[in-house]
């Protein structure tokens, strides 16, 4: 009775840091976009005003990561139980709105530029792998046409459910299943390009080869694969990033360490470099054709 009451005080609290954050956050934007509260540049008022805006903006920041931290550590709690898996993210309703948070309103734009690196063209083959709710697939199925196809993947059944009711809603054809990053559910080079977006991570060090030699098995010889996953940013900002800050300093390595498994695990041209601004980069890499 009383871990009832525990986890009911803990779901209470999460709830209120998230709404706190984003009332925090909401504040300070309105205050930064709101001319009249500006008076003349370099007087006190402004000054106190300045002051105003980013000590609530950081405070919201806080907040907000203190109740992701909460949800992060309860996904990475179920790695466990979820053995090879990985860790799930199962809270899809909150996925999208978590995202946008995080990514100030740019994830559109962070999404355009990991296609644009992808170099897709009308009538590839695509398929993202660990989708989440389907966003990408979405975008990446507008950018293929008629003529091309697009698939997504997840581990969790509430994100591809997510990802029907959105791909339905948006009047796409974007075929979306339950499966693992491990054991795509596949033949061989079936695709043109395989897509894999801050999903890497979630998997147990063991895991990560051989899901990039499943995406190397379905990607047919010349195809390319291109991971997003978190890297080492510059300046203070990627210090301070709320992504950066959410998944704790070892995952700051995650690119390096992705590009480094790509190489091993038969990749070419393998490419790195930074997906805009903030703390994301991309490795891409070629499918060298199959020999015997």
């Amino acid at each position: 009775m009383s871990h009832h009451f525990r986890n009911e005080s803990r779901n209470r609290t999460l709830k209120a840091h998230l709404i706190l954050g984003a009332i925090l956050v909401a504040a300070a934007l309105l205050l930064a976009h709101w001319p009249a509260a500006w008076p003349v540049v370099g007087t006190a008022a402004a000054t106190a005003v300045v002051m105003h805006v980013g000590a609530a903006l950081l405070a919201g920041l806080g907040v907000l990561v203190a109740g992701l931290g909460t949800l992060w550590s309860r996904t990475v709690a179920g790695r466990d139980a979820a053995g090879a898996a990985g860790a799930t993210i199962r809270w899809a309703r909150l996925y999208d709105v978590v995202v946008a948070m995080l990514s100030f309103g740019r994830e559109a734009r962070i999404r355009a530029a990991a296609l644009d690196v992808a170099g897709l063209s009308p009538g590839e083959r695509v398929l993202d792998v660990g989708c989440g709710t389907g966003t990408l697939a979405l975008a990446a199925r507008r950018r293929v046409g008629s003529g091309g196809a697009v698939h997504g993947v997840d581990a969790a059944a509430e994100m591809v459910a997510r990802a029907r009711t959105k791909a339905q809603r948006a009047g796409l054809d974007v075929a979306f299943d339950v499966a693992t990053a491990q054991a795509l559910p596949f033949a061989d080079a079936s695709f043109d390009v395989a897509l894999c977006t801050l999903a890497l991570h979630h998997l147990p060090d063991h895991a990560r080869g051989t899901a990039l030699a499943e995406m190397r098995r379905v990607v047919r010889p010349g195809g390319r694969v291109l991971i997003v996953e978190i890297g080492h940013g510059h300046g203070s900002w990627a210090a301070l990033n709320p992504v950066a800050l959410l998944h704790g300093h070892e995952a700051r390595h995650m690119l390096d360490d992705a590009a480094a498994m790509m190489r091993d695990a038969g990749f070419r041209d393998v490419a790195v470099g930074p997906l805009g601004s903030g703390v994301l980069g991309y490795a891409l890499g070629r499918v060298e054709a199959r020999h015997g």
